[in-house]
């Protein structure tokens, strides 16, 4: 009976007896950590692990009886948990006695690791081995329980906030699906409403040009009908070959039909036309520039309603004579100059805004310049700041004679790309959270190259227009605003 009994105080989830069991409104019940560990963890509705019934953490109610019946089979003599308790009165040192000499225990051996009696230790086998007294040594061993339970309460710790780390990681996954399948659902709605929209517009005109162009093929084809009818009786007059009878049928018809199809003119013979004031009326359908450019667009409508788009920023004035910044700040480039001087000076400037937390995008049109860098730079702090980045300066170069270029502080390396032609405009991805630099080809966005960024310290977007190589690369660096 104990053994059937043994089954039902076991958890379902760690399959241990319970330890502070607790019941759910479905009546199963778990130990307090088990379930809560469970609850914790669930993405979605938390629901019973044995029949699936929802359950919150307001449903956990204790289950005293439960507990009751677990403890009292625990002191069930006999029991497995009796057989392995490290509480039985049986064990405390006081009462043990040396199998071999039947003498109390009052001694430890700490070469043997031991509880001796007086006698053990004048034998041989504990010869030049230091002895404590029971008590001295309990002591000195809890002390060392004490120093590696406060490693493990650390440790433990360390291990339960890694869970929620890791619990949160899980959930932003999660939410991130959402997220994705939530926007990718915003341009699905727009451009299922603008397919509709279109669709309706193409309608209403096809239908009002369909009625135009109805009623002009009915004159038109009354009048075909009326001048067949008349070429039909016309012709079959003059295969009448006797004049008489001829005659007759121009007596009573003839005349009056050639003279009505007759113009009034003095001069000459015309005839009345049933063609001249008679047109096609044309397909009158037309959307424009949908027709032919409608990607492109249904693309610029859709910009008025996308957020976030690419972040904006303005270029801070450099106090640099070879530098020219618009009045605006969105765009930089090399100062004109005569002569050969500082043909290798390749100045550059920062943006007025710093960055250090969330995640932002930029683009920059480089258009068809053979030099130039982009990049972030570390905000230069006081001299007494503790903190020090692991990296001052971050750039993508485009050097007109090596190719694209990354620099990470003083260590530059060459960048190959699939693309051969050289972008036009790059993104720049700041994510912060993740530590993470990125250098996109915003006209593909094509990855580029990926950087570690520790951002400990703000970050400001760093532009240069690269070396003016006599003129031939003078054009601006300029921001994309959208």
């Amino acid at each position: 009976m104990a053994s059937h009994l043994s089954w039902h105080i076991q958890c379902p989830v760690c399959l241990s007896d319970f330890v502070d069991p607790v019941r759910l409104p479905c009546d199963h019940s778990y130990c307090r950590d088990c379930i809560t560990g469970h609850l914790q963890s669930s993405l979605g509705p938390s629901l019973c692990p044995e029949c699936r019934s929802p359950y919150a953490w307001v449903d956990l109610k204790d289950n005293r009886l439960l507990k009751n019946i677990t403890e009292a089979f625990r002191r069930r003599p006999g029991s497995p948990t009796d057989q392995v308790s490290p509480l039985r009165p049986a064990q405390r040192p006081e009462d043990m006695m040396c199998r071999e000499h039947q003498e109390k225990l009052k001694l430890f051996c700490e070469a043997d690791q031991k509880l001796t009696c007086t006698i053990c230790k004048e034998q041989d086998k504990h010869q030049g081995h230091h002895f404590r007294p029971v008590k001295e040594a309990a002591d000195r061993n809890k002390r060392v329980v004490k120093e590696a339970l406060g490693f493990l309460v650390k440790e433990n710790q360390i291990l339960d906030d890694l869970t929620e780390r890791q619990r949160g990681e899980m959930i932003k996954s999660g939410s991130l699906l959402e997220q994705i399948t939530s926007q990718f659902e915003v341009m699905h709605t727009f451009l299922r409403n603008k397919e509709e929209e279109l669709k309706k517009e193409l309608q209403k005109q096809q239908a009002e040009a369909m009625t135009a162009m109805l009623k002009n093929l009915s004159v038109i084809e009354t009048r075909a009908g009326a001048g067949r009818e008349a070429s039909i009786m016309l012709k079959s007059t003059l295969e009448i070959k006797e004049p008489g009878g001829f005659l007759l049928w121009w007596e009573d018809e003839g005349y009056a039909v050639t003279e009505g199809m007759k113009l009034t003119d003095g001069t000459r013979t015309k005839y009345k036309s049933k063609v001249e004031d008679v047109f096609v009326t044309p397909e009158s359908v037309s959307l424009g520039p949908y027709e032919t450019h409608l990607p492109f667009f249904v693309w610029k409508e859709m910009l008025t309603f996308i957020r976030p788009v690419p972040d904006r920023f303005t270029v801070k004035e450099p106090g640099d004579s070879y530098l020219k910044v618009s009045p605006d700040g969105f765009s930089i480039r090399q100062a004109d100059r005569q002569g050969s001087l500082f043909k290798s000076y390749s100045p550059g400037a920062v943006t007025n805004e710093t960055f250090q937390t969330g995640h932002h995008y930029f683009e920059v049109d480089v258009g068809g310049k053979l030099d130039w860098s982009i990049g972030i730079r570390v905000v230069k702090s006081k001299e007494n700041d503790l903190l020090v980045p692991l990296e001052n300066d971050i750039q993508l170069h485009l050097k007109h004679d090596e190719g694209l270029v990354f620099t990470h502080n003083d260590t530059a390396s060459p960048v190959e790309v699939k693309d051969q032609e050289k972008p036009r405009k790059i993104g720049l991805y700041l994510d912060c959270e993740r530590q993470q630099v990125s250098f996109y080809n915003a006209e593909n966005m094509s990855l580029i190259h990926t950087s570690f960024c520790s951002f400990v310290k703000p970050c400001c977007i760093s532009l240069g227009p690269g070396l003016y190589l006599d003129g031939k690369n003078s054009e601006a660096l300029r921001v994309c605003c959208y």
